[in-house]
């Protein structure tokens, strides 16, 4: 059956989300996934949201990877079939991120090899479970694991391949503010191409999405925000200053305008709650009574005794 549509409805379009694939789709499924994780673990690690983002999986020589490397924590793995990869962080993450984060302030000068002995530990801290991440993004997919071997910051001690050996490379991007870093993973061919090939046959893969799997990844989210810290303000009404040309003198009486009567309760800076100001347990309160765009009242129920305050007239 047909109905006709109340001309009134505003139509709205859906959001469309955009996904590139490469040659090696599972591999992109992976990377994809640990993009996502590691937005959390870095979250969680330094206490900033930094954008992460992924390219396609590329197949190259070992040693047209190598060449690109410089000096920079370099970490070696052994992975399947008694294969070696490297996992490297570039410089700038570890200073901008790892030694920032620290509070370390060092000379601009002082040697990369002098850092890493003094604070290799710590980028080791962060490193750790970023790899763990990586081992949580094949879930439901194959068991894949990356064993710490040793770590260098020479290339030319990394050289886990013969130069003509094929290698799997991912480079996940790391953004917040103007500081741009990058994360590479170099895995071996031989090592994960028979795992692969008949994982690329089947017609059904696994979700790209890990909320699949873990249902209560949004109450972790939740208890996040619950355990952070926010700055609340209560905002009785605005002056103008107009009248005194913003020359403020010590027992001077600015009047507040507030049109409502309500108090305007901003969190972060951002207005949130609007309510009454009051009294309880002694302390000066404020009662919410909705939300900033709402005008109905707080379905909250107050358990503490609370005393409305009427404020004189201007």
């Amino acid at each position: 059956m047909l109905h006709q549509t109340d001309k009134s409805v505003t139509p709205y379009d859906l959001a469309e989300s955009s996904l590139s694939t490469g040659r090696f789709h599972l591999m992109d499924v992976v990377f994809r996934r640990w993009a996502s994780l590691l937005k959390e673990t870095l979250y969680v690690s330094m206490g900033r949201m930094i954008e992460v983002t992924t390219t396609n999986v590329e197949q190259l020589r070992f040693e047209n990877f190598i060449d690109t490397v410089s000096e920079q924590p370099i970490y070696i793995f052994d992975t399947l079939n008694q294969s070696k990869g490297l996992f490297l962080v570039d410089n700038t993450f570890f200073f901008k991120f790892v030694l920032n984060t620290l509070a370390v302030k060092q000379p601009e000068q002082t040697p990369l090899v002098q850092l890493m002995k003094e604070y290799q530990n710590n980028l080791l801290a962060l490193v750790r479970p970023i790899i763990d991440d990586f081992h949580k993004s094949w879930f439901k997919i194959a068991e894949v694991e990356l064993k710490l071997n040793r770590v260098t910051i020479y290339p030319r001690r990394a050289q886990v391949m013969l130069p003509f050996e094929h290698c799997y490379v991912g480079r996940v991007q790391l953004k917040v503010d103007n500081i741009q870093s990058e994360i590479k993973l170099c895995l071996p061919f031989s090592g994960l191409d028979p795992l692969l090939n008949p994982l690329e046959k089947k017609r059904v893969i696994a979700p790209e999405s890990m909320e699949y799997y873990f249902p209560q990844l949004k109450q972790h989210f939740v208890d996040l925000l619950q355990k952070a810290d926010y700055q609340v303000v209560a905002e009785l009404g605005k002056a103008d200053l107009s009248a005194v040309k913003g020359k403020l003198e010590k027992g001077q009486v600015l009047p507040l305008q507030n049109e409502d009567g309500l108090v305007t309760i901003r969190i972060n800076g951002s207005p949130a709650l609007q309510g009454s100001t009051g009294e309880s347990d002694g302390n000066y309160s404020v009662q919410v009574i909705r939300g900033i765009d709402d005008k109905k009242p707080s379905a909250i129920q107050q358990k503490k005794e609370f005393k409305k305050v009427s404020w004189p007239a201007q």
